[in-house]
């Protein structure tokens, strides 16, 4: 029985230019452009005026976006299932604080001169689509473990 699962994840900025991006199922050029495009759609809608670390959802054929702006970071997933807008939300929730804990302040600039950091830590919460932890001590725990072994 599939319980469905996390599909997309992206970090881009309050301007749309994407910084981190990744997908779970494998998805065509269209559907990645379609994807995208519903993630622009809707923080096109909801974003503006909106206070810092407002959280929103929409929906995007059989599954559900979920964003997050945070400055001029604005994080957006879509899932399918149980990873509905309250999971999906807890995740971006869970990799925005292991980035505020490992980062400091998560900006365009000190996303791109930390993306390994940035990578491990969305690896650390999303495991191939899977939620996995939401605790920050788990998170910082996984890194450290990731890290020692280099």
């Amino acid at each position: 029985m599939d319980c469905g699962r996390i599909q997309c994840f992206l970090i881009a900025t309050a301007t749309g230019s994407v910084v981190y991006e990744r997908f779970y199922l494998r998805f065509s050029d269209v559907e990645k452009g379609d994807i995208r495009a519903a993630f622009q759609r809707a923080s096109e809608i909801v974003l503006p005026g909106a206070p810092d670390e407002s959280e929103f959802a929409d929906r995007y054929k059989a599954g559900t976006i979920a964003l997050r702006s945070e400055g001029d970071i604005v994080f957006y997933a879509l899932g399918t299932g149980e990873y509905d807008e309250l999971n999906l939300a807890e995740t971006i929730r869970a990799v925005s604080a292991g980035l505020r804990d490992t980062i400091r302040k998560p900006t365009e600039a000190t996303l791109f001169d930390n993306y390994g950091r940035v990578c491990m830590v969305i690896d650390e919460v999303i495991n191939e689509g899977i939620l996995e932890a939401t605790d920050r001590d788990a998170i910082q725990r996984g890194m450290k473990m990731k890290l020692s072994g280099e």
